[in-house]
């Protein structure tokens, strides 16, 4: 059987089809962020409903494709007028549809996306229900949308849906995909009745639409050795590819480096002379610009598909943690809970107001805030000046105060082989400060800006215990943030 999701999957990769079609343990399990997309997709769903109010729903029954399809036929034939994940199963292809509107010129035919832009993956989908509906007689079809969120909707007490989706009629595209629709059905029906998996060399495909599962099955071993051509520095992925076909799969292999840029020459060089490439000039032109008091600082953010607060957007970047570091001076040494301010918001309540008083409370009137990816950090302030205009002239005034410690690394000053072609925290820190449990992130239950994000969220629906260690673990993980950036700009001025 093909389903909507499993014809997406053999449209972006055959052989990963085949993997799921056959119940291949996962080599790349989703993380727990594709598991809150999926979350935040049955959310909006339920929103999309208010479109259309007062319309019959088909439940879902488990293995039961037929019964659902007789189930929406039924309500059809009783005269239903609006269908919520309406069901069809034709010619061993099944789909559920979002949304059905019967019109005096046909049905209208919905999907609907958590997104807020039209992928071309979307319209492909849609163009599946398309063509199975076309061959149902019993229903006279009009026009097909794919439906997303509007990004400018700022929530203002009720969601108006009306507002707070927008629509595009691909009725068209849909009808023009048709043969392309027919092909790939064949296509997949073929190769999930096949004992052999289907030939696909690696690709950018295997990222794009969605993640793969499978990616261990087919990328090679040693792609994430910190010799492999796969870890070059912001090389594109199908040279980096082209490269792999060609025998080149490791840096002594790359005979000529004339063409690559200064970052990914000084990652080769670094692996092949075992020693860290420093440009001290560039260090000490970063080192320069700073003023003590240095504030490290760090902000954690949560988004929403529907929003919940007043002024909200659909996946809007909202803070509501942070981490503040104070070194006076240069010859001050800080342990990790000496001049330190954390904060985190109420999670039962909009954490922009508060967290934008703590931050004006307990940040230093002078001196350099410091950040690792200073823009992430500096269009929070922005939004929460724009939330509080009563405090946006204390709040932009730190925005004229950041440093970007990420500079003297992605401008070349310093480049260590254990970096791996990235200068995330999470590739510099154990680089510069091996072997410290106290700087490591392994260490910790939540290790990244994802886990935060989801474990934040949670805490809505947690107990008082429960939510109280949660917090605990969030100020573990944001406190490591700031000092790890205090332990690696103490590591530069060591040059």
């Amino acid at each position: 059987m093909i389903s909507k999701s499993s014809f997406v999957l053999g449209n972006q990769c055959q052989k990963s089809f085949w993997f799921k079609h056959n119940r291949y343990p996962e080599t790349n399990p989703s993380d727990e962020a594709a598991q809150e997309r999926l979350a935040a997709g049955d959310e909006v769903g339920n929103i999309s409903k208010m479109l259309f109010p007062g319309g019959e729903e088909v439940p879902y029954i488990k293995g039961k494709h037929k019964d659902m399809f007789d189930i929406t036929m039924e309500k059809i034939s009783e005269g239903a007028k609006k269908l919520y994940e309406a069901s069809f199963y034709i010619n061993d292809i099944f789909i559920r549809v979002d949304l059905m509107n019967k019109t005096k010129d046909g049905w209208d035919v919905y999907e609907v996306k958590s997104s807020t832009s039209v992928k071309d993956h979307h319209r492909l989908d849609a163009s599946l229900q398309w063509h199975v509906l076309k061959q149902i007689p019993k229903i006279k079809l009009n026009r097909l949308y794919v439906i997303v969120l509007n990004n400018k909707y700022e929530k203002d007490s009720e969601i108006i849906p009306h507002d707070f989706f927008k629509k595009e009629d691909i009725t068209d595209i849909a009808n023009e995909n048709e043969p392309v629709i027919k092909q790939n059905i064949i296509s997949l029906k073929e190769i999930s009745s096949s004992k052999d998996k289907p030939e696909v060399e690696i690709g950018s495909h295997c990222n794009k639409p969605h993640g793969c599962v499978y990616l261990d099955e087919c990328w090679p071993n040693n792609k994430n050795e910190i010799n492999s051509v796969f870890t070059l520095y912001r090389l594109n992925i199908n040279k980096k590819i082209n490269l792999y076909r060609s025998g080149i799969d490791t840096f002594e292999k790359i005979l000529d480096i004339s063409s690559y840029s200064n970052i990914q020459k000084k990652q080769i060089q670094a692996y092949k002379t075992k020693t860290p490439i420093i440009d001290k000039n560039i260090v000490n032109d970063f080192i320069n610009k700073v003023k003590y008091p240095i504030s490290y600082f760090d902000f954690e953010t949560f988004t929403d598909a529907v929003p919940i607060y007043i002024g909200q957007r659909p996946h809007m970047q909202m803070p509501f943690q942070y981490s503040l570091h104070i070194q006076n001076h240069k010859d001050e040494k800080l342990k990790i809970d000496e001049n330190h301010y954390e904060f985190i918001a109420n999670h039962h309540e909009d954490p922009r107001r508060s967290i934008a008083e703590s931050m004006i409370e307990n940040f230093p009137a002078e001196g350099t805030i410091m950040a690792y990816n200073q823009s992430f950090e500096k269009k929070c302030i922005e939004s929460l000046a724009n939330h509080c205009p009563d405090l946006a002239d204390a709040l932009l005034s730190f925005n004229e105060r950041f440093i970007d410690l990420i500079i003297p690394f992605r401008g070349g000053g310093y480049y260590e082989s254990n970096f791996k072609g990235s200068f995330s925290i999470k590739k510099v820190l154990p680089a510069l400060c091996p072997d410290n449990k106290e700087l490591d992130y392994n260490e910790l239950d939540i290790s990244n800006g994802g886990i935060a994000s989801s474990a934040y969220k949670k805490m809505r629906d947690q107990s008082i215990q429960e939510s109280e260690k949660t917090r605990e673990k969030l100020f573990e993980y944001c406190r490591l943030d700031t000092y790890a950036m205090y332990a690696i700009y103490e590591k530069l001025l060591g040059l």
